[in-house]
């Protein structure tokens, strides 16, 4: 059996919003979503939406695009709602206790190890893991769990890039440079002094934007 798009959004929103539309309208427009484009999506008979589509709705109400394709197959959809939202509680909990760990100083973590695996030019001063860790703690002022939700990124797996633990992937990397504002990491891996470097370049400050 497979849910409509209509029957999904439908039952989302009842389930959370209840009857109260005029709070479902204002926070609509939280996300730029007009109400009527949303209303209208709940008649649609589809059983699928475009990628970013499904994002932009799931991430309305916090919760994950995969999360659609979990209620789009059940075959019983509020036993599947009761568990979607279950699931989100017990995440959002999660996020909450990592977010309250106390983080180890990852400079001196990364000294333990020897080298990093993106240091394949013996000149650079600086490693990838060392422009991260400057942005994140330097220049956002982020901690580890928001800098993870910036890069997409589970929070131990981005400690392992901030550590040196872990290469970076392209779209990584393109994400970090446009952060520090070059399309070349060289002018940073290769400064004398990275803080020096980083502020001639960055003086009207940083972005924010998200690598998604």
């Amino acid at each position: 059996m497979s849910q409509t798009v209509g029957e999904i959004l439908t039952t989302l929103r009842q389930w959370i919003y209840q009857d109260d539309l005029d709070t479902f309208r204002a926070e609509l427009t939280l996300f730029d979503l007009p109400d009527w484009y949303y209303l209208n999506l709940e008649h649609s008979q589809a059983h699928r939406l475009k990628p970013e589509t499904k994002r932009l709705l799931m991430g309305f109400y916090g919760l994950p695009a995969s999360d659609f394709e979990r209620l789009r197959t059940a075959d019983d959809l509020s036993l599947a709602m009761e568990q979607v939202l279950t699931d989100s509680v017990l995440r959002h909990e999660a996020e909450l206790r990592l977010a309250m760990i106390k983080w180890p100083d990852s400079a001196q973590v990364a000294r333990r190890f020897h080298g990093h695996p993106d240091s394949t030019d013996p000149a650079a001063k600086y490693s990838y893991a060392d422009l991260l860790r400057f942005l994140r703690t330097a220049c956002l002022e982020r901690s580890v769990v928001e800098m993870a939700q910036l890069l997409d990124l589970p929070p131990l797996i981005y400690w392992q890039k901030e550590t040196g633990q872990s290469p970076f992937a392209p779209a990584q990397l393109d994400w970090l440079g446009a952060m520090l504002g070059t399309d070349d990491l060289k002018t940073y891996t290769h400064a004398t002094d990275l803080a020096t470097a980083v502020r001639n370049r960055n003086a009207g400050g940083f972005m924010t934007a998200p690598l998604i």
